[in-house]
């Protein structure tokens, strides 16, 4: 059906709030960090074009590379915890067990805490002072029965063990997000379809494995997908954590970005990693709908 002159005219007038936001706020800004990747600027002085220079110093530099390993370790196992756990209190909770309304709201709860809070939060959590509850139940289990044989406290934010503390506080924050995309996708099957396969004798893992997963692939394909973005645009949990000024043992990408461009003023470097992440974000975007493509399920 072909639109008329009054109909497009509406669409326009409803979409260009939003085109002109995303112009001025994204499109904008992107095409200009572009520009000064490819220039070498302090941000007072004029810029001078370099070319692919900086890229070429970005690949070549040990630093960049440790924060990026650190980026993909997190991604990797603090993602693949989050979708194992959000799946399972997701199915936990679409089979109806007492107080479902209660763990909704309390696995949500940490999503609605600003990310600075919640690694201050964490910082406290594992802070070797008395106030550390981790380091004081651990000194406890120590005294009581004998274990952990380790030296108390334990810095788990000190530089060789940041990056491995931050998993569990990205697990704990992400995971009730993902549990309640993935519950939302769950109470939408079919209540037959499960009463079938009781009737047919099958557990309730292979009622989760045979109906439940592949009904949902796709809302855990684009929640795969957030959790890949999510894990290469970390910065606030390493930057609190590391009291604002990340090392070589904790960099990752973002923290070196902001370091570069705010403290030592390489805004053409810091720029490269920023291109360098969309276009990271971009390629395992396209990766994962690639690989997870197949035949939409009706039912």
């Amino acid at each position: 059906m072909k639109r008329t002159w009054e109909q497009t005219c509406f669409i326009a007038v409803f979409l260009a709030p939003a085109l002109l936001l995303f112009t001025v706020f994204v499109a904008i800004p992107g095409a200009r960090a572009l520009l000064y990747s490819l220039q070498k600027w302090d941000g007072l002085s004029e810029p001078k074009w370099v070319g692919f220079s900086n890229f070429v110093a970005l690949f070549r530099d040990d630093l960049f590379r440790i924060a990026l390993g650190h980026n993909l370790f997190l991604t990797v196992t603090a993602g693949s915890a989050t979708i194992l756990l959000a799946l399972f209190f997701a199915a936990v909770l679409h089979r109806r067990v007492r107080g479902s309304a209660v763990f909704r709201v309390a696995f949500f709860f940490p999503n609605v805490i600003a990310s600075v809070a919640v690694a201050l939060l964490w910082l406290l959590l594992y802070s070797t002072t008395d106030f550390g509850v981790l380091n004081g139940f651990l000194a406890w289990m120590k005294e009581t029965v004998g274990w952990p044989a380790v030296s108390l406290p334990i810095p788990f934010t000190g530089k060789p063990y940041l990056v491995y503390s931050v998993v569990p506080m990205l697990v704990w924050t992400a995971t009730g997000f993902y549990m309640v995309l993935f519950l939302a996708a769950m109470e939408g099957i079919p209540e037959s379809f499960y009463e079938v396969a009781e009737l047919e004798g099958v557990s309730p893992f292979g009622q989760f494995w045979h109906i439940t997963l592949p009904l949902i692939r796709e809302v855990v394909v684009v929640g795969v997908v957030f959790l890949v973005i999510g894990s290469l645009k970390l910065f606030e949990a390493v930057w609190i954590m590391d009291n604002e000024w990340p090392s070589k043992e904790t960099h990752v990408m973002a923290t070196l970005l902001y370091q570069k461009v705010f403290s030592e003023y390489n805004v053409g470097y810091g720029s490269a990693v920023a291109v360098l992440m969309f276009v990271l974000v971009f390629v395992a975007t396209l990766a994962t709908l690639r690989f997870s493509r197949r035949e939409a399920l009706e039912y």
